[in-house]
This record gives C-alpha cells, structure tokens and sequence, in this order.
C-alpha cells in the first residue's frame, strides 16, 4: 500500500475494499482529494458510496420528478440526525423497496467509478481513512458483495475509456439517425436536453441520471454517429450570440458540504499498511 501522505493510486480504494470485505470490517472508508468520497461497509459487505461528483440521492429523486423539492428537504430535516431517510420515502410511497434498492445501487457504483476512474474529470487520492464507528442507513437496503462490485468497475472502467467521452464536453445532436431506436426510455430523456451547450455532467445532475450511465448513453450516440461532443470551452461563450458571457447556474448538489460532516470522520485513523497487515494474518489463522 502507498504510504499515507504521498500520492496514492486510484485502485488502491478498491484494492483496500477487498481487504477490508475479507476481514467483515464494518465502517466508513473516507477517501480525500479530488473528487473524493465515502464508501461505507458492514460485515464485509458494501452498503453505500457518496462522492460530490455524482448526483446524490436528493438530485436523482428531484430531477426525475419522483419528489418536490420542498418534500425532500421536509423529510431531510425530519430524518436527522442519522439522516435515514430511506423508511420517510417508502412510508411515503414515492419509492417502492425495489425502487430504493435499485437507486441506492446505482448512486454507489456512480460514486465508487468517480472515485476510482477519470471519467468524471480529474482523479487524485490524497489519504484514505477508516473509521470503524461510522455508518450509513442504506445498510437496511443494500449489501453488495465487494468482489461483484470491483468485477463491475473494472468491466464498467473499460467501456468508459473506450466509449471515451469528457464529463465536461459538450454533446450536440447530429440530426443524422434515429436516437429513439437505440437508447431505451430513460435515455431518451438524455437526448432530449442535448443542446451543444450543456455538458455530460450537467445533463446527469439535472436530469437526475447516474453520470457513468449518462456518459455512456452520450458515447453509444456518439459511436453511432448521431452525436459529436465539443470541449466546453467552444461552445460556452460565442461571440455575439444572445447570452454569451453569462454565468452559467451552478448545479444542485443537495449532499452534506464537506464541512457539515459529522466530527468523528475527522479523528478517524489513517487506513496504513499495519490494518491491513493485521487483517491477513487473523485471516490466515482462520484458515
């Protein structure tokens, strides 16, 4: 393992993953640097990630108009302080069981693809911590096998780099085709707020999609010659066109800021080369 201070490989998150899965650890593995994250675990199994990269749980259901606005932020405060708002959106019936399930799933793999591949702009691990006391209230919801899910992103990491589409570029429409006979419904609703203007990520936070999800769906167009993708910086401001120049509007990321995380991340202990060690030798006594 890179020792702890020094840049440190995107692939050691899931490579720390699968060690702690091995030893049915139970906690919150905090990643910093950019974009950054927490992937929680219980008993070995992986039961949520967040990023600020990828739409959260609030922008996926408002987007999608699953939730007003102002229901959401009701059922937030209500649910604090552990935050558990997932039984306030079953109750409610905005959600089904199954419907969570699958949501919560996509929002973890969305973050933990963001964490570990460039896709979603730059990737750089500055420390990972562990802290053993944290958890989170998908863990009554989901419970994924971590070896699955590393199969996954390594499966998803390969078509994302082959498809080869800038989170940040611009997707405009060629007009050449038919992009109802190749995307399934939802991602229909991707290309119909395809303008040259709005890049990959915002097509994902305000249509309320998973960003690997919307950066593939944008690549098959792509691929299928319906659609080209320019860097942002050739489209955002065109000289003498209406509007140019102006600020474009920040997108919602309803998340916690980084700064309202609960203390006790902070006095967390750095995940170093002796836990890991530990690990594998009481796994081996095991065996």
């Amino acid at each position: 393992m890179a020792e702890f201070g020094r840049p440190i490989p995107a692939d050691q998150i899931a490579s720390d993953l699968v060690v702690l899965a091995q030893g049915e650890a139970s906690g919150a593995l905090e990643i910093n640097g950019q974009p950054g994250g927490i992937v929680y675990l219980s008993a070995g199994r992986l039961t949520f990630a967040e990023s600020p990269a990828v739409p959260d749980l609030g922008t996926r259901l408002i987007r999608s108009g699953r939730i007003q606005p102002d229901v959401w932020d009701q059922l937030a405060w209500e649910s604090r302080p552990d935050g558990a708002i997932g039984g306030a959106l079953l109750g409610r019936g905005i959600v089904t069981a199954a419907g969570l399930q699958r949501l919560i799933q996509s929002i973890a793999l969305d973050a933990l693809l963001a964490l570990t591949t460039p896709f979603a702009g730059e990737c750089a691990v500055a420390g990972i911590w562990f802290a053993p006391q944290r958890s989170h209230w998908a863990e009554a919801v989901l419970a994924m096998d971590v070896a699955s899910v590393r199969t996954y992103l390594d499966h998803m990491t390969q078509r994302l780099a082959w498809y080869d589409i800038p989170a940040r570029g611009c997707p405009q429409l060629s007009g050449v085709g038919h992009p109802e006979g190749l995307v399934h419904r939802d991602q229909q609703a991707i290309v119909g707020q395809i303008d040259g203007r709005t890049t990959v990520a915002e097509l994902a936070w305000r249509g309320g999609f998973a960003l690997h999800e919307t950066v593939e769906s944008v690549g098959r167009l792509v691929h299928a010659g319906m659609c080209t993708v320019a860097a942002p910086d050739a489209v955002r401001a065109v000289p003498g066109e209406a509007g140019a120049g102006l600020a474009v509007a920040e997108l919602p990321r309803r998340g916690p800021d980084r700064h309202d995380l609960p203390a006790d991340l902070a006095v967390a202990t750095p995940l170093d080369l002796g836990l890991l060690q530990r690990v594998r030798q009481a796994l081996q006594h095991m065996s």
